[in-house]
């Protein structure tokens, strides 16, 4: 349904995106999806969710997308989108929205079976007119250096869970990558197939003197400490947040700035 074809007006909305290098189409869309319920609930794309839906590593980060979106007057609620929320019935399944919204660059995506299934739960899908004059893509385009494309090559090395963090990395840097797990593993495939940086070590919490990941020595804490002048960033590779949290608090003590950490 066109937002323009109804003054129909909704209890509860939902509407998905990546707001990635937030800008006025995002607004626009989020306000008249507001204007038309009484409580709207965003859900912002995961990184994850970014890099394989768009084939490039999202500029800004998820936290921060998060933040923003959530700052918004017009954002009653917010939540992460992963994978499986891209499906609509199951995204109604967690919100219980009785809209759906979404420009209507979208309309033709062939999202018709999805929208018959929608509305058997007594929700519609409600498309507002897409703010052609602006667009993530064209910022992107417009300011940023080609680096993050490595995601999308990336990708088509592997399906990977995780995608390594180039955006934020240098092509020929020297790194650490912290993290001897799943997430470290994949990382350090991505690298060794695009050719993009050198692994100097693996380092991890848990490690043992003398230990190796893919025969690449994987340090000690301490060993790191003492190897620092041998690489230029430390790579955090783990998809936990209280793991990730706890890394940074030992690389801090370790005298690691935040500068040589992603």
């Amino acid at each position: 349904m066109l937002a323009t074809e109804t003054d129909k007006h909704w209890c509860k909305g939902y509407v998905s995106g990546a707001f990635d290098m937030f800008h006025m189409g995002h607004l626009n869309l989020i306000r008249r999806a507001k204007e038309r319920c009484d409580y709207l609930v965003v859900g912002v794309l995961s990184d994850e969710v970014v890099a394989k839906m768009k084939k490039k590593w999202p500029v800004i980060s998820q936290k921060e997308r998060i933040e923003i979106i959530s700052a918004l007057r017009y954002v009653d609620e917010t939540d992460i989108t992963t994978i499986p929320l891209l499906n609509k019935v199951a995204a109604w399944e967690k919100y219980h929205f009785d809209a759906m919204f979404s420009g209507d660059d979208h309309a033709n995506d062939g999202w018709a079976h999805e929208e018959a299934d929608l509305k058997k739960l007594g929700a519609e899908l409600v498309f507002f007119p897409y703010t052609k004059e602006i667009s993530t893509t064209l910022l992107q385009d417009m300011t940023l250096p080609p680096q993050t494309d490595h995601a999308a090559i990336a990708i088509a090395v592997e399906n990977f869970r995780r995608i390594f963090p180039f955006d934020k990395v240098e092509k020929g840097e020297r790194i650490i990558i912290y993290g001897a797990g799943r997430v470290g593993a994949q990382y350090a495939a991505q690298l060794a197939a695009l050719d993009y940086c050198e692994i100097v070590a693996f380092a991890d919490t848990n490690a043992k003197h003398g230990d190796t990941l893919n025969d690449i020595q994987c340090l000690t804490p301490d060993e790191l400490k003492h190897q620092a002048d041998s690489f230029d960033r430390i790579v955090v590779a783990t998809a936990i947040d209280i793991f990730r949290t706890e890394i940074l608090r030992v690389l801090r003590a370790l005298g690691f700035g935040s500068e040589r950490i992603v």
